[in-house]
C-alpha cells in the first residue's frame, strides 16, 4: 500500500520522503524510473524504537522547512519479537505508538505548511478490536495467547489518534484523517502463521486469509482514496473522518465515546514519554 502511495504522488511530481527501517538505494531507483522524479529521499526509522523515531524527527527538523502531507503507514500484522526494546507490544508500538508519537514531534513542521494533510492508514480490521477501558491498563503489553487481536486493537486506535488530532490541529488549519484501504492482497500477515499458538488466534487467521483470498484487491485499486485525502482539493477542509472504499465514516465501537478516546489518548502520551512541551492541549 505505502509503495502504490508513494509512486502516485511521485508521479504527481511531490516530493517524498520515505521513511523505512529498509533504506534500499535499488527502490529509490525503481521509483524515479517509474515516476520521471528524483526528489525522493530515503530516511532510515525503526518504528519499534522510540529512540529511532526521535533521531528521524530530528533529522527532518534540521533538513525541511515545512511539511504538507504526513501519511501513517507504517504496520505489522502480527509481533514477531516478545517485546520491543522499550518493553512494549510491537504490533502496538510498530502500528500505533511510533505513528502517534512522530505525529507530535513534526508538529511544527506542519504548521508552517499552508493546510498540512494527516493520514493514518488503517484497516477495517479495526472492527474486531478488543479494547476496553479494563483492558487500558494493559493494552500496551506482549500477550502470547492473543497476538492476532494487536493488530486489530492498534488499528482501532490509528482511528482514534486521527480523530483526537483532527480536534487538536484545527486552529492551525492542519487537518488529520484515517483511511482503510479495504482488503488488499498484502504480505503483512505472511510471517504470521507460525507465531499463532492459540486457538482463537489460529481460527481468525484463517477465516481472514480466506476472505483475503476470495475477495482482496491489488494495492494499486485501493491506494487512490489515499492519495486523494492527501492532495485533492475536496478534502482540503475535511478532518476526523474515516474514510475508505466502503463503511465511510461508520467507526467501530467505542471511536465515538468522548472519555473513552480521551484515555486511549493519555494512556498513549504516558507510554512514549511525551515531554510537557510536546504535548497538545
Amino acid at each position: 500500500v505505502g509503495y502504490d502511495i508513494v509512486l502516485q504522488l511521485a508521479s504527481r511530481g511531490c516530493r517524498i520522503i520515505i521513511a523505512s527501517r529498509t533504506v534500499d538505494e535499488k527502490l529509490r531507483t525503481q521509483i524515479i524510473h517509474e515516476t520521471n522524479n528524483p526528489n525522493i529521499v530515503l530516511e532510515y526509522v525503526d518504528m519499534a524504537s522510540f529512540k529511532s523515531v526521535r533521531l528521524l524527527a530530528s533529522r527532518l527538523k534540521r533538513s525541511e522547512s515545512k511539511l504538507d502531507i504526513l501519511i501513517n503507514n507504517a504496520g505489522i500484522g502480527v509481533c514477531l519479537n516478545d517485546a520491543t526494546q522499550d518493553g512494549l507490544n510491537e504490533t502496538m508500538q510498530v502500528n500505533h505508538f511510533s505513528g502517534f508519537l512522530l505525529t507530535h514531534l513534526l508538529v511544527d513542521l506542519l504548521k508552517k505548511s499552508e493546510g498540512a494533510r494527516v493520514i493514518f492508514v488503517t484497516s477495517f480490521m479495526a472492527f474486531y478490536h478488543t479494547i476496553t477501558r479494563r483492558s487500558l491498563k494493559s493494552f500496551k503489553m506482549y500477550n502470547p495467547m492473543f497476538r492476532f487481536f494487536d493488530y486489530p486493537n492498534s488499528k482501532f486506535c490509528n482511528i482514534i489518534t486521527a480523530d483526537m488530532f483532527a480536534k487538536k490541529l484545527k486552529r492551525w488549519n492542519i487537518t488529520c484523517n484515517s483511511y482503510h484501504p479495504g482488503i488488499v492482497k498484502t504480505d503483512i500477515f505472511k510471517k504470521a502463521e507460525k507465531k499463532l499458538s492459540n486457538f482463537i488466534d489460529i481460527l481468525w487467521f484463517y477465516l481472514t486469509m480466506y476472505v483475503v483470498f476470495q475477495i482482496a484487491v491489488k494495492p494499486r485499486v485501493t491506494t487512490q482514496g489515499a492519495v486523494q485525502i492527501a492532495i485533492a482539493k475536496e478534502f482540503e477542509n475535511v478532518t476526523g473522518n474515516f474514510c475508505g472504499r466502503f463503511l465511510h465514516n461508520i467507526k467501530p465501537i467505542g471511536a465515538n465515546d468522548a472519555q473513552f478516546c480521551e484515555a486511549i489518548w493519555r494512556a498513549s502520551e504516558e507510554i512514549v514519554k511525551l515531554k510537557p512541551e510536546e504535548r497538545l492541549d
